[in-house]
C-alpha cells in the first residue's frame, strides 16, 4: 500500500468512525423506544463498519484491476438478478419493496446493482467510445444498460436512487466523450420519466408539492407533510456555532423521523454545531478532491471511467443527502456516504474507495490531463 494515494484510505475511515458515534447519538432513544436497548443500532453499525474495513482492505490491496475489468460484465448481470430477486423475495418497509433477507442480513440490492452497472459502463465505452460508434452503436446500448438497472431500481419504487443512477450514466457518457447532441436524448427521457413517476405515485407529488410551496412561498405545512424537513431545520438552526454538545441534541427524541439514516446530518448540525458541519465538509471536500485527482491521472479508459463513476456515485448522493436535509431539495430517502445508518450502503461505498484507491496505486505518475490521454482526443 506504499504507492496509492492514502487519503483514499483515512478520509473514508475517519467519515466512518465519525458516522458510527453519530448513530450512537442520533439512535439511542429510538432503540430504548422501539428494541429496550439504546446499543441496538450502535451495535450493527459497529460490525457493518468493521466489515466494510475490511472490504476497503481488500479492494485497496488485493483486488486486480484487469480481472476486474473482464469480470465486469458477470458483476452487472449479478447486480440485475438480484434486483430481480427483491420482487420474488424482498420484504416490504415503508411502503418499498427494496430489502432482501440472507440469514441475519438484510442487503439492499440497490446498493449492489449500482455498482456494478459503474463497473460495467466502464467496461463496455471502452470498447464501445459512442463518439466513434456513433448515436445508435455508441448511445443507445449503455442507456439500455443503465435504463434496464435504474428501471428495476424505479419500481420497487425508489426514484432518487433511479435518479442518481441514471445521471451517474449520463455524466459516464460525458466523460467517454459523447456528442452533446447525443446527450440531449437521455436528459429528456430522465425528465419525461420522473415526471411520470411523480404523477402516478401520490406520496412522491407530496413531497414535490411540499418542496416547491417552501421554496416559493416560504410556506410549510409543519403538522403534515413539512413536518420531516420543519424538524430538520430545528435541528440544524439550533446548534449555533458549537452545537448543544455530542449527545445533548433534542430533535432525536422522536421529534426528527429517520434521525440516523437520511437526516443524521441534521443530528450532527445540532450537537457540533457550525464547527462540526464545517469539519464534515472539508472531510467530504478532501475525499472528493482526491477522487477526481484518481479521474484526472488515469491514463487507462476503464480506469478512467471506473474512477469517475464512483467518483460521482459518492458525491452525488452526499450532495443529495445535504440537500434533502437543508431544504434545498424534496425528502428523499438517500443516505449520507460513510455517516448514516446503513450496512450495503457503507459497504458499497467503502468497495468504492478502496477500488480508487488501488486504481491511484497504477496510475502514472503524471497528470493524464497534462499529457494526451486519448488518441484523437477520444477512447
Amino acid at each position: 500500500m506504499n504507492r496509492g494515494d492514502r487519503w483514499l484510505i483515512v478520509l473514508p475511515l475517519l467519515l466512518t468512525a465519525l458516522g458510527v458515534i453519530m448513530v450512537y447519538s442520533s439512535s439511542a432513544i429510538l432503540g430504548i423506544t422501539r428494541y429496550q436497548d439504546p446499543n441496538y443500532f450502535l451495535a450493527r453499525q459497529f460490525l457493518r463498519a468493521g466489515l466494510g474495513v475490511l472490504v476497503l482492505l481488500l479492494c485497496a490491496m488485493q483486488v486486480d484491476l484487469k480481472k476486474l475489468e473482464r469480470a465486469a460484465p458477470v458483476l452487472f448481470g449479478a447486480g440485475l438478478a438480484l434486483l430481480l430477486a427483491v420482487f420474488a423475495l424482498g420484504h416490504v418497509s415503508n411502503g418499498a419493496t427494496r430489502w432482501l433477507r440472507i440469514g441475519f442480513l438484510s442487503v439492499q440490492p440497490t446498493d449492489v446493482g449500482r455498482l456494478a452497472t459503474v463497473m460495467f459502463l466502464a467496461w463496455w465505452l471502452k470498447r464501445n467510445p459512442p463518439a466513434v460508434r456513433g448515436f445508435a452503436r455508441g448511445l443507445l446500448p449503455p442507456l439500455g444498460f443503465v435504463g434496464a438497472a435504474a428501471g428495476l431500481i424505479l419500481v420497487q419504487p425508489n426514484l432518487s436512487s433511479a435518479g442518481l443512477l441514471g445521471v451517474t450514466g449520463f455524466l459516464m457518457l460525458f466523460l467517454a466523450d459523447a456528442p452533446l447532441l447525443h446527450l440531449a436524448v437521455p436528459v429528456a427521457t430522465g425528465l419525461v420519466t420522473g415526471v411520470v413517476m411523480i404523477q402516478t405515485h401520490p406520496y412522491q407529488m407530496q413531497r414535490v408539492a411540499t418542496f416547491g410551496r417552501f421554496v416559493f412561498t416560504g410556506a410549510l405545512d409543519q403538522r403534515g407533510s413539512g413536518w420531516q424537513l420543519d424538524q430538520s431545520l430545528i435541528a440544524i438552526g439550533s446548534g449555533g456555532w458549537f452545537g448543544r454538545g455530542l449527545g445533548g441534541g433534542l430533535q432525536k427524541y422522536l421529534f426528527l423521523p429517520e434521525a440516523h439514516t437520511d437526516f443524521i446530518f441534521s443530528i450532527l448540525a445540532e450537537e457540533l454545531g457550525f464547527i462540526g458541519t464545517s469539519a464534515l465538509f472539508v472531510l467530504l471536500a478532501l475525499l472528493l478532491w482526491r477522487c477526481m485527482r484518481v479521474v484526472a491521472r488515469a491514463a487507462d479508459p476503464f480506469h478512467f471511467l471506473l474512477a469517475g463513476g464512483l467518483t460521482l456515485q459518492i458525491g452525488l448522493y452526499a450532495l443529495a443527502n445535504l440537500a434533502v436535509a437543508t431544504g434545498l431539495a424534496p425528502t428523499t430517502g438517500l443516505p449520507l456516504p460513510f455517516v448514516s445508518y446503513g450496512g450495503t450502503a457503507l459497504l458499497a461505498n467503502l468497495a468504492a474507495a478502496g477500488l480508487l484507491y488501488r486504481i491511484s496505486a497504477v496510475n502514472a505518475s503524471t497528470d493524464a490531463l497534462a499529457r494526451q490521454r486519448w488518441s484523437g482526443g477520444r477512447p
